[in-house]
């Protein structure tokens, strides 16, 4: 039979030496037999990884062999548990022309103290496992010769004998009856994309963390309830709280070659899977659309390429990649800032040779400039200008000056910075723009901000703390839009939610209070704010590396110290609480933990001047490399 090996790695945290190499339950360091590793068993296990090696039929009873191993690819002898989990595929239209193809649940069994079938430590690192019967007939399906079959490994959640911890691990392996590896299966999306959103996705006493698992039990031959088959139950659970555009179904259908069924979504529609997000159609009945009774007949209309079209952001992309506005020029004048803006055309290279207020498919066109990066910004609204709605001082050729006044200098202009940042929306006809007198469809343009000197622009500014990247790994690629057309998360946003808006003194979270950006995004993730109870953040709230970027040292910017330039929180009777307390008192709210902060230097609601005393000692046992270190202590990944 042809071997085909397939493995997995799970991360997990760093676990004790053993001390006897007796202790993992065997006895090895002799060579092994050709083709069988040899050498001594695991001493440290971070990870596991499980290689499927065969899966033998006798009588049609599945025997299936395999390796585990360490990090270092070093043997994990003595597993003292294990669950199997075994299924088969059938083909697309199988049971019905228009129907997806769909996993069979045949059975789950499972070895410890006892086992359902046959299971053998060989001590080496390598296990065998024969199923307690044929699959034919178990859960009353019938085993297709020829299928696809699929045997799925779980291991960990528990330790070995001498007591190193085991992480919980997942392997599915396909296989054909006839020995040669499945010329099909069904895999549409990877866990890491998941992942990006919910960050170690587990479920069922957090047993099984891959999407093969979950798909094997959720099919219609193993739940009673139609609902939790695993596309409509996913989509389903998505309506509410997803962070974008439902219709971009590429967010978690992610173009990839590796899947074979990447493009199932697109491909193969279907009343199930697409009924679970449109709510709206009983395709039986005909409501919201001509009666359908069967899947049959959805491809006629809904064909791949329309799918796409209708689902993605083709459009968008294509139209947004005819306009670009750019600062390219910027200096103080007093209280005033003059800048220079460039519009241009990058899929022609042509610079656009009118103003915006002549552009006639420019609905929307605006700069905001604020001041003061040392101190988080002088005041909490920023001064703009509408382009579209203002006659440029100069310029031609497409390049056009413009002046914003009104701006708060801080003490020191000379060696202080400032921000503009661009938004706006264009009038479009599909992927082209088109006349706004005509038009009644708009896209917002992805914004963007520019730092600026008292003499010229600068790429140093304010502190990055998180990127559109970071951000965008949930909420795409500047696609959250806010008041109106605002979406630059990385550094728009604080021009005007900066530490100059204040909290309610009589709140019991006064983080949750404040539209400061810092605590808003905290607590908004959190769950915490009143006026947003249907947020459901899916990570752990405490993984800060889900939204924090790194700084140029490659240090998680959560870290402690705090920058400098960090404000204390103010409230709306003139007190205030120094920086670092009220970043973290945001989610450590107890009684203990505010006694705490103030034992250690801490001021909770006090005067400007003892919250900005720097009387914190914070970083002492929290900064980097320091006993409990903030990056150590919260579950960061």
């Amino acid at each position: 039979m042809k071997r085909v090996t397939q493995s997995l790695v799970v991360k997990s945290i760093p676990l004790a030496l053993i001390a006897l190499l007796a202790g993992c339950g065997g006895d090895d360091g002799k060579p092994g037999n050709p083709g069988e590793p040899g050498g001594p068993p695991a001493s440290e296990i971070n990870s596991l990884n499980i290689t499927v090696n065969e899966v033998l039929l006798d009588s049609g009873v599945a025997t299936v062999n395999y390796r585990i191993t360490n990090e270092a690819d070093e043997p994990v002898v003595g597993i003292p548990s294990t669950t199997y989990l075994a299924a088969q595929l059938l083909p697309q239209g199988y049971t019905n022309a228009g129907n997806a193809s769909q996993w069979q649940y045949f059975t789950s069994e499972s070895c410890s103290s006892s086992c359902d079938g046959e299971f053998v430590d060989h001590k080496n690192g390598k296990y065998s496992y024969t199923f307690s019967g044929a699959f034919d007939g178990m859960n009353d399906i019938s085993f297709m010769p020829g299928a696809t079959q699929r045997v799925v490994i779980k291991v960990g959640g528990d330790s070995l004998p001498d007591g190193t911890d085991l992480p919980i691990t997942n392997q599915h392996f396909d296989w054909q009856d006839n020995g040669s590896e499945p010329a099909y299966t069904r895999n549409l999306i990877e866990m890491a994309t998941c992942n990006t959103c919910h960050n170690d996705l587990a479920f069922h006493g957090s047993n099984y963390n891959e999407v093969e698992t979950c798909v094997t039990c959720h099919n219609s031959d193993r739940v009673s309830n139609p609902g939790n088959v695993f596309a409509p139950m996913v989509h389903t659970k998505h309506l509410t709280g997803f962070p974008v555009s439902l219709a971009d179904c590429q967010t978690c259908h992610v173009a990839d070659e590796a899947l074979t069924e990447n493009m199932n979504w697109a491909r193969v529609p279907t009343m199930e899977a697409c009924g679970s997000c449109h709510t709206n159609i009983d395709f039986p009945s005909g409501q919201g659309h001509p009666t359908q009774v069967d899947n049959s007949n959805c491809v006629a209309c809904h064909n791949s390429d329309w799918t796409m079209s209708a689902h993605s952001q083709e459009d968008t992309d294509e139209l947004l990649g005819q306009f670009n506005v750019e600062v390219i020029s910027a200096e103080l004048a007093g209280n005033a800032v003059n800048f220079s803006i460039r519009l241009s055309n990058p899929a022609t290279n042509e610079v656009y040779s009118d103003s915006a207020d002549k552009l006639n498919f420019i609905n929307d066109l605006r700069v905001y400039a604020n001041w003061g990066i040392s101190v988080d910004y002088t005041t909490r609204s920023a001064r703009s200008i509408k382009l579209q709605d203002s006659t440029p001082l100069s310029g031609s050729n497409g390049i056009y000056h413009y002046q914003i006044t009104g701006l708060t200098l801080s003490t020191d202009p000379a060696t202080d910075k400032g921000t503009l940042a661009i938004q706006g929306k264009l009038c479009n006809d599909g992927a082209m723009l088109s006349d706004c007198e005509s038009s009644d469809s708009t896209t917002t343009i992805k914004s963007s901000h520019q730092f600026f000197s008292a003499t010229a622009l600068t790429e140093i500014g304010r502190r990055v703390v998180v990127t559109n990247e970071t951000c965008g790994s949930c909420h795409g690629d500047q696609q959250l839009n806010y008041h109106g057309s605002r979406n630059d998360l990385e550094g728009q946003c604080q021009l005007c939610h900066n530490p100059n808006m204040v909290a309610n003194s009589t709140a019991a979270n006064p983080a949750a209070s404040t539209a400061d950006y810092k605590h808003l995004a905290h607590t908004l993730h959190a769950g915490s704010r009143e006026s947003y109870p249907d947020i459901n953040y899916p990570g752990n709230i405490g993984n800060c590396a889900q939204c924090h970027t790194t700084d140029e040292a490659g240090v998680l910017t959560a870290a402690l110290p705090l920058s400098s330039a960090v404000q204390p929180l103010a409230f709306n009777d003139g007190t205030f609480t120094s920086p670092a307390s009220a970043i973290c008192s945001a989610c450590h709210l107890g009684d203990s933990a505010v006694a705490h902060m103030t034992q250690q230097g801490g001021v909770f609601k006090g005067t400007e001047a003892d919250a900005t005393a720097g009387t914190e000692s914070c970083a002492t046992c929290h900064g980097q490399g320091a006993a409990v270190d903030v990056l150590k202590v919260h579950p960061i990944k």
